[in-house]
């Protein structure tokens, strides 16, 4: 069995690089990979954490992440085909252009 302590230092490692290009990306499909990696990282310390105290509970709520996630990739996906077939570009920045 692995360490907790392995599993934890991976899925932190997993939830920094999410981060790290949620915040330096402003591509928007750039921006929902990362979130998924981050989620990824949190659903790993869950299922690490539950396996190490072999309580079910942390399987069950990463279940229910995973299909949180699910529905924000949907929802972000459907957001990101309009931006793209209104302005023709998935960058976020161009978001907060006006115009009158």
């Amino acid at each position: 069995m692995i360490p907790l302590m392995h599993s934890f230092i991976f899925a932190v490692s997993l939830f920094m690089v999410g981060l790290l290009g949620a915040m330096i990306r402003r591509n928007f499909f750039f921006l929902l990979l990362s979130l998924m990696i981050m989620i990824n990282g949190a659903v790993i310390a869950l299922v690490a954490a539950g396996a190490y105290w072999q309580q079910q509970d942390g399987q069950l709520i990463a279940m229910l992440a995973i299909s949180t996630a699910l529905a924000e990739t949907l929802v972000g996906s459907a957001l990101l085909i309009k931006m793209f077939y209104r302005r023709k570009t998935v960058n976020i920045d161009s978001l907060s252009d006006m115009k009158g």
